[in-house]
């Protein structure tokens, strides 16, 4: 009897039963597919998104601690680049003043003077800087001279007129007409001055 005891009972599955397991496992696979493993790809992707976040709001700190450093440096890369303006920046005085005189050139012609000659001035060392000047002549109206003068007072880089010398150029009488001489147009001699940096 006890022997019989001791011997393990194996009952047969019946098929019922069996089917029933089978479904289980099969709604707890479905389960699994349908729940669990997407909601386990969006967890991934979550924690994948946060420390991506995480790296970029790192990078952000660090950028704003820079900040004032940032900023001094903008703003002395942005006055460099407003002083460059200022001055000729050709390589040598020989290129700055050929550029001067097309810029003469165009600039009487446009206002609608007559250019009669351009002189180049030998550079000369001014402190930092090396002076680059043309000595210009030309013929017009009143208003060609005035527009000429504003557009060189008033360019960039910076130019300056000086020794200017203003002439009235007077028709001949008519010895039919006893009105007095009609001025036509103006002579005029004026230095165009700018400026290279020799730093």
């Amino acid at each position: 009897m006890a022997d019989l005891l001791k011997t393990p009972i194996h009952l047969p599955i019946s098929k019922p039963r069996a089917l029933a397991l089978a479904l289980l496992a099969g709604v707890v696979l479905l389960a699994y597919l349908a729940v669990i493993a997407p909601l386990q790809a969006l967890t991934r992707n979550y924690a994948d998104s946060v420390g991506d976040l995480q790296f970029r709001l790192e990078r952000y700190r660090k950028i704003a601690q820079d900040k004032e450093r940032v900023l001094e440096q903008l703003e002395a890369i942005k006055l460099a680049g407003q002083q460059d303006e200022h001055y000729l920046t050709r390589a040598t005085a020989a290129l700055a003043s050929a550029d001067l005189q097309t810029l003469i050139k165009e600039t009487v012609s446009k206002a609608g003077g007559e250019l009669t000659s351009t002189q180049v001035i030998p550079e000369r060392k001014e402190d930092r800087f090396t002076r680059v000047a043309v000595k210009v002549r030309m013929n017009g109206r009143t208003e060609v001279i005035r527009e000429v003068l504003y557009d060189f007072e008033s360019s960039t880089p910076f130019l300056f007129v000086q020794n200017l010398n203003i002439r009235p150029i007077r028709m001949p009488r008519n010895p039919a007409s006893r009105q007095p001489q009609a001025l036509l147009k103006l002579s005029v001699d004026f230095d165009v001055v700018g400026y290279m940096r020799t730093e």
